[in-house]
């Protein structure tokens, strides 16, 4: 490839690098030569801690026993391959309110079960750069991805109207966001679809339509408060067409699709319920995708896992839906697989980066019951 794509920068060698870590170095820096797995002064290189996105530590010695246990396995591993190093860098990343979630752990459990890093998208930005700074991911890249997710709100919104069976995670998303069809959601519905042009950065309009919705509903002052997902109208920026926060046009329509349907039925109501509706999506997903995991990781066929739990937006039949393209994609175990999945049971576990409390998943220990095998 060439233009953005072509960086001076490349993975440092494996042997140097501690385990929970990732370093890139830069090959064309003017500091003069250096020393064999020396980073020069002023690179574009340098070192991520791929637990970022569970830890706000970047001091080994404070990470909890799971990690190091997990850390260790790595170790035996011997020099992996720039994929799986890839992929593990691209899992560093993750946020359950990034706009690819949940599509973002089936793409993570393909890459695993290739063993090939493919889909260089943003999963979110704990990451810090790290493939940006690789040359794997550019505007364009980001651009594209962009450009997806609305495509794929327009065709769930789609089929909202048309009532068409769901067909993935962003249909039951919408669906369970939006309830049972009324006047009031029809119109709003029709409007959104005949505004999202997934080909032109409509983002301004999209920001001003979700923001006059959620007005309706709780007033001005909630939206102008900082609570997530409403502090994502505040990335937007009238000076341009596209915010420098690659997510929040996802989070924008979120927010209306919030307020224009579960919040006017005959449930708990309140500034927060954006928020809180958000959290129930993300925590049942997180929970049935650790399950599965787990599952796999245990060595249990696909028919012996169970669900302890008939969500709002996760059924059981959309539950074994998931089971089955993880186990599809993830294929036989080997070490490195076992040790990446490893790696995404933790991360599904303790990505929760806007709520230090206690979740869904913590009311289920068997769906992590792996982690403590390892430790103990």
């Amino acid at each position: 490839m060439g233009g953005e794509n072509e960086m001076s920068t490349e993975l440092f060698p494996y042997e140097y690098v501690p385990a929970g870590f990732e370093i890139v170095i830069d090959l064309d820096s003017q500091a003069g030569p250096r020393a064999k797995g020396e980073i020069a002064p002023s690179s574009k290189g340098g070192i991520w801690n791929l637990w970022w996105n569970t830890t706000l530590s970047d001091n080994p010695e404070n990470w909890d026993d799971e990690v190091k246990a997990i850390n260790n396995m790595q170790t035996g591993l011997g020099n992996l391959s720039d994929d799986h190093r890839l992929i593990r860098a691209h899992m560093a990343e993750f946020c359950r309110f990034h706009p690819f979630f949940p599509q973002s752990i089936d793409i993570l459990c393909e890459e695993m079960g290739t063993g090939r890093f493919t889909s260089p998208v943003r999963f979110g930005c704990e990451g810090r750069g790290l493939l940006e700074t690789l040359g794997k991911r550019n505007s364009q890249t980001l651009d594209k991805q962009r450009r997806e997710s609305l495509r794929e709100y327009l065709q769930a919104l789609s089929k909202w109207l048309a009532r068409s069976p769901q067909e993935n995670p962003i249909d039951s998303m919408i669906f369970g966001f939006l309830g049972q069809p009324a006047n009031n959601k029809t119109s709003f519905v029709e409007k959104l679809v005949a505004t999202i042009n997934p080909d032109e950065p409509t983002i301004v309009v999209i920001n001003d339509i979700c923001r006059q919705q959620c007005i309706r509903t709780h007033g001005e002052l909630a939206v102008a408060g900082i609570a997530f997902p409403h502090i994502c109208f505040k990335c937007e920026q009238s000076s341009c067409e596209i915010p420098h926060c690659q997510c929040c046009h996802v989070m924008l329509l979120n927010a209306a699709l919030i307020c224009t349907g579960v919040c006017g039925e005959e449930r708990p109501v309140g500034k927060e319920r954006e928020l809180f509706e958000q959290w129930v999506f993300v925590e049942e997903n997180i929970l049935t995708y650790a399950t599965t995991v787990n599952s796999w990781l245990s060595g249990e066929s696909l028919e012996s896992v169970k669900w302890s739990l008939d969500g709002e937006y996760v059924t059981g039949e959309s539950a074994l839906q998931i089971a089955r393209r993880v186990y599809e994609s993830l294929g036989k175990k080997d070490e490195v697989k076992e040790w990446l999945a490893t790696c995404l049971l933790k991360t599904l576990k303790d990505n929760q980066r806007w709520l230090n409390a206690p979740e869904l998943i913590h009311n289920y220990p068997g769906a992590t019951s792996w982690l403590g095998k390892i430790v103990s």
